[in-house]
C-alpha cells in the first residue's frame, strides 16, 4: 500500500473520517495502514496455503526458476490464484440469483466449484476461467431478468448519491449489501404506508430502477454513515458487507437487521416501526450529516431504446467514438473515487460515451457526472435524448447483466464496446470481468494477474492496465482491430 496522504476524494467521507480520527474510531484506512507493510509474495500472488506441508513461496527474481513443494511455478501459482477468485465471484453472482428468485441450473453450481485440492487446475485454466465467465453471465441474466418481471415498465430516474442523502428530521434505513428485490419492495411499500422514512442504499441496492434508491457512499466508506448519528436501521444483505460495519453499528447502537428473515410484510413492517422507534430516541439530538450531494439520473437499461439510437446515430456522424463500461470496487491504495473519476472525465472528453454500475459507479454519481445536466460530454448528449448524461448509470454491480444487454445491442450496430475496471477488491467483479470477455468485450483489468491469462478465448480479450495513462493507446488499437 501505498503512502495515501488523502483518503478520499469524496469531501463528505474526508469530512467524517476527521470525525473518527477526533474521536478514536477506526475506520478501514486505519486498518489498512496498522497492516504495513503487506506481504510482497501474497500482492504478487506467488504463495500458497492450499495444504499443510506449506506455506510455500516461490522467489521472483531466482536466477533457476523455484516452485513449490507440489511442483508449482510463479505462472501457475497466480493463474491458480486468478482462478480461484473469478470461480469464487462467479459463485457469489450465481447465489445472488438463486436469492433472487431466478432458476439456478446445475451447470452453473458445477462451473463455479473449484477446490484447492486440484492442483492440476492452472493448467487447464482457461477452459475452467471460461466456464465460470459463463456462469457469471447466466448469473447477471437472471438477475436482470428476475427484475424485469418485477417491473417491465422500469425506467430511469433521477436521485441523489452522497452522505447528504440522510435526513436529520426523518427516520433513516440504510440497504446495505446485496438485497433481493423482492424484500426491497417490501420495506419501499411498507415505508409508504408507515409515513415519512427515508431509505437509502449502499453497496448492492443503489441508483437502479424501480426505486431508484439513493446512493450513500461506496464500499471502503461504508463505516462513514454510522457516524454521522443518523441512521436508524442498518439492514445487511449476504455480500459486500464489512464485519467492522457490524461491530461499529453495535458500538454505536445502530439496530442491525438481516435482510434475509424480512420474508413478508408483516416482517417488513416490524423493520420500519424498529427505525421509527429508533428515530424517536435519537430525536432532539444534534447529528453531523454532510451537505453534500448530487443529483444522479440513474437505472438505465437495454429498453432505454432512445438512448440506443441516439448512439448509433452519434457514431455514425463520428461523433461518438464508442461505449466503456467503467466498473470496479475501488482500492484502499489509492485516493477513494480519485482515479475512476479522472477516467470518466478524460473518457468523455474524448467522445466515449460511459456506463457504469456499481461502486465504481457511485464513485462517478457523487462526483455529479450522473447529473441530467452535467457539464461533461456535451458533443456526447448533442445526440442523446434531452436530459440524459453522458454517463449512463445501470445501478449496482449485480446489474451488469442489463450492459451485456446494451453492449449487444450496440455491437451488431457496429459501435465498439469495450470495459475498464481498473481498481478491483472483490471476486464478483474479477469474475463480471471474465465474463464480459467471453461475450466478445475486450476487458482491461488493473491486476497484474491478467497478464496471466490473457490471450483467454484464443484472441486478447482479458487484458492487464496497470498505468491508466496506457489507456488512450489501448482504446485506439482495439478499434482499429475491430
Amino acid at each position: 500500500m501505498k503512502q495515501v496522504r488523502k483518503k478520499s476524494a469524496d469531501a463528505a467521507v474526508n469530512q467524517m473520517i476527521i470525525k473518527a480520527y477526533r474521536s478514536q474510531t477506526e475506520l478501514t484506512w486505519d486498518r489498512a495502514e496498522a497492516m504495513q507493510p503487506q506481504c510482497g509474495f501474497g500482492r504478487l500472488s506467488i504463495c500458497c496455503s492450499d495444504c499443510y506441508d506449506g506455506p510455500c513461496r516461490v522467489n521472483p527474481f531466482a536466477t533457476v526458476e523455484q516452485r513449490t513443494i507440489c511442483g508449482r511455478g510463479q505462472k501457475e501459482l497466480a493463474a491458480g490464484y486468478f482462478l480461484r477468485k473469478v470461480t469464487d465471484g462467479a459463485a457469489g453472482l450465481v447465489q445472488l440469483a438463486a436469492e433472487f428468485g431466478a432458476p439456478v441450473s446445475q451447470d452453473m453450481w458445477e462451473a463455479v466449484v473449484c477446490s484447492g485440492d486440484d492442483m492440476l487446475a492452472p493448467t487447464a485454466g482457461t477452459e475452467r476461467l471460461a466456464a465460470a465467465g459463463r456462469a457469471a453471465v447466466q448469473a447477471l441474466a437472471a438477475i436482470a431478468e428476475v427484475k424485469e418481471r418485477m417491473c417491465d415498465q422500469a425506467a430511469p430516474g433521477v436521485t441523489q448519491a452522497g452522505l447528504g442523502t440522510l435526513k436529520a428530521e426523518m427516520p433513516n434505513i440504510v440497504l446495505h449489501g446485496h438485497i433481493a428485490p423482492q424484500v426491497v419492495e417490501l420495506l419501499v411499500q411498507a415505508a409508504e404506508r408507515s409515513g415519512t422514512v427515508n431509505i437509502v442504499a449502499m453497496c448492492g441496492n443503489e441508483l437502479g430502477a424501480p426505486h431508484h434508491l439513493p446512493a450513500l457512499t461506496n464500499y471502503q466508506s461504508q463505516e462513514t454513515p454510522l457516524l454521522t448519528g443518523a441512521v436508524d436501521l442498518l439492514i445487511i444483505g449476504s455480500q459486500c458487507v464489512m464485519p467492522a460495519t457490524l461491530s461499529l453499528a453495535e458500538q454505536l447502537n445502530v439496530p442491525v437487521v438481516k435482510a434475509a428473515a424480512l420474508r413478508d410484510a408483516q416482517a417488513a413492517a416490524q423493520a420500519i416501526a424498529m427505525a421509527q422507534e429508533a428515530f424517536r430516541r435519537r430525536n432532539g439530538r444534534s447529528v453531523d450529516i454532510p451537505a453534500a450531494s448530487a443529483a444522479v439520473q440513474a437505472g438505465f437499461t437495454a429498453n432505454s431504446a432512445a438512448v440506443a439510437a441516439g448512439l448509433v446515430k452519434g457514431y455514425g456522424q463520428g461523433i461518438v467514438r464508442g461505449a466503456i463500461y467503467l466498473g470496479g470496487c475501488g482500492q484502499l491504495a489509492a485516493t477513494q473515487d480519485a482515479a475512476i473519476v479522472q477516467l470518466a472525465q478524460e473518457l468523455l472528453a474524448d467522445d466515449y460515451l460511459v456506463v457504469t454500475g456499481g461502486c465504481a459507479g457511485v464513485a462517478l454519481a457523487k462526483a455529479g457526472l450522473c447529473r441530467p445536466d452535467a457539464a461533461e460530454g456535451e458533443a456526447l448528449r448533442s445526440v442523446l435524448p434531452h436530459g440524459v448524461p453522458a454517463v449512463l448509470s445501470i445501478g449496482s454491480c449485480h446489474d451488469a447483466g442489463e450492459f451485456l444487454r446494451l453492449a449487444g445491442a450496440l455491437q451488431a450496430s457496429g459501435i465498439p464496446v469495450t470495459a475498464v475496471m481498473p481498481e478491483v477488491t472483490h471476486g464478483k467483479v474479477l469474475a463480471t470481468a471474465v465474463g464480459f470477455a467471453g461475450q466478445g468485450i475486450v476487458t482491461f483489468l488493473g491486476l497484474g494477474e491478467a497478464a496471466e491469462v490473457s490471450g483467454l478465448y484464443g484472441e486478447e480479450r482479458l487484458l492487464p492496465l496497470t498505468d491508466l495513462r496506457q489507456l488512450p493507446q489501448a482504446l485506439a488499437e482495439v478499434a482499429a482491430a475491430q
